[in-house]
Parts: C-alpha cells; structure tokens; sequence
C-alpha cells in the first residue's frame, strides 16, 4: 500500500463522512477505498473508523491520527506543487466559484490577464449567491465571503472585508448624520429583504457589541441596487467595502459611525483538503494574491491607480 494514498482516502473519509463519497471525491472504486483502509489500519496495528452499514465514525485513535495525517499529506503536497510548479506549465480546466457582486468586480475583470498569462488553462467560473458544494460539482477552488468552518477545506484569506455604514451628501445635507449607533434608527434605511443576515448591524458602543436590527423603508434583494438607491440619496446602507470602496474615495458617498462599526467578514481562496494543489490551481491562487495585494485597490488605504483598480468594475 502507499502511505500517502492511504493517508489522502483516510482523510477524505474523515471529512465526507463515507466510504462513497471519499472514493467519488478522490476517483477510486469502493473496494480500492476500502482495502486502502484496510491496508492503513494493518499498517498501524489499530482501528481508525467504526464502520456500520448506514454510517462511518472516528474511533479515538482516528482522531488522534487524523490530524498528524492532515499536516503530512499537507507537506507533500506542497513540496509537489512546488517541484510542480518549477516544471510543468499550468494547463487544463480550472473551474472556480465566487459570490456575483464580487465575481462582477473583482474577479471576472481580470480573467483576460489570466488567460494571456496562462493560454494553455480553460477557465469554467460558477457565478453564484447560492452555497456551491465543491466536490459535488468537482469545483477546484471557490471564493467565500464567510467565516470558515468546515474543515474539509483549506483556506486562503485573499482580503479582510470590513463593512461600512455610508450615506449620500444629498441625504446627510437634509437629514444630517448620526452621531452615534442609537440614532440611526431615527433615519431612512436601505436594506436588503426582511430575514437577511446582513440586517444585522453590529457596533461597539463603550467597550460592549450592540446589535441593531436593521429593517428599511426600502428593502431590496441585491447590494448593487442598494448601493445605487444610496448614491441617489435613499438613506443610510450598510455594505461590504469591496462594493462601495470607489464611491467612498469619489465622495460620492460618505462613510458613518466608522469608529463603532464591527463588521468584518474576511475574503477567503478556499479548495478541497484532500486535493492536491495542482500548477493550475496555485497559479491562480498566486494570481488572485498578487491583484488584490497586501491592501486591495478597493479600499481607502489602497492603490486606487493601479492597473487592478482601472479594470475593476465599481
């Protein structure tokens, strides 16, 4: 048996929950799957998986094995893609996942430079809103605006995102501007639809989180038509800065309540743990690193001239 196969369908076991799916996840028939388990668990003298017909656990030592075989599969990996990527030009089909608002601007702008770089990868991108499973529709990396949590996947963290609390200077010049978080219920505000997440805006207020449920006057299922509503003076919005950045720089709108605003989910480059990193997919990793730098163009603080910033779409 190969230690490291069996180490790459232990792990994907681990994190699938079944022998099916690890074998469909790593292209290997069930039986191959099981004699490679058989083989490890040979190998080492002791039971990793509590197996029934219906379901597939961790024993204790699985646990305990499960992560060392995490960090060596990781460091093969690596040193492959390494050696790899000294070698062998990126090529192939490179399919990727992003959410649409940050697709539009951030991600799609730049593919044309990608694919003069590397003409030999064949670029599939799923642009949705919607959770897409990355194994299930073979996806061989995604962009996440989340907390991460699941441990199948390896993450990237691409950007912070910090959102922003912004109005027009035609509204703050007839209604004013909110001095503190307890007054913006007083004003006009734009939001997405009744249930959403991100209607719940959260500020420190003397050393304590304060959560205010926002619920506007105009509720609205998309971010460009709240930041448009915004800009024309609807009222106060709150969005990620990645979609309001250029017009914070322009004045277009202004920013409110920055020193009590807590909102920050950060951008992640994420890709299935038992994958290996191939050429392909570490060059547009190391791409997506590069365009977005250690500050992004979007943000205040950024290079707002540079070449990234004149392709994206704002």
């Amino acid at each position: 048996m190969d230690l490291i196969t069996g180490m790459r369908v232990f792990i994907s076991i681990a994190d699938n929950g079944s022998l099916a799916k690890a074998g469909r996840e790593l292209d290997l028939s069930p039986s191959v799957v099981s004699k490679n388990i058989s083989a490890l668990e040979d190998r080492l003298g002791a039971r990793l998986l509590n197996r029934t017909t219906r379901s597939v656990s961790l024993t204790e030592v699985g646990f305990a094995y499960l992560d060392r075989a995490r960090r060596i599969v990781g460091d093969v990996d690596e040193a492959e893609a390494a050696v790899s990527s000294a070698t062998n030009a990126p090529r192939g089909h490179l399919r990727i996942t992003a959410p649409a608002t940050f697709s539009y601007r951030h991600v799609a702008p730049h593919l044309p430079l990608f694919s003069e770089r590397y003409p030999d990868i064949e670029i599939d991108m799923i642009i949705s809103d919607e959770y897409v499973d990355l194994i299930e529709n073979n996806i061989d990396l995604a962009i996440r605006i989340a907390v991460m949590k699941d441990s199948s996947l390896i993450a990237r963290k691409l950007a912070q995102n910090p959102r922003t609390l912004f109005a027009s200077p035609s509204y703050i010049e007839k209604h004013g501007k909110p001095k503190h978080p307890d007054e913006i219920l007083k004003h006009n505000l734009i939001t997405f639809r009744q249930g959403s997440p991100y209607n719940d805006w959260h500020f420190m207020v003397d050393g304590k989180m304060k959560l205010i449920h926002a619920k506007g006057k105009l509720q609205l299922n998309h971010g460009d038509a709240i930041l448009r509503s915004a800009i024309n003076g609807g009222g106060l919005a709150m969005l990620s800065r990645f979609v309001v950045g250029r017009h914070l720089i322009s004045g277009s709108l202004v920013s409110i309540l920055d020193e009590y605003v807590q909102e920050d989910v950060p951008i992640y480059a994420v890709y299935p743990s038992g994958k290996h990193l191939s050429p392909k997919v570490r060059a547009f990793l190391d791409f997506l690193i590069e365009i977005y730098g250690p500050v992004p163009y979007w943000d205040e603080k950024g290079d707002h001239n540079s070449e990234a910033a004149k392709r994206s779409v704002i």
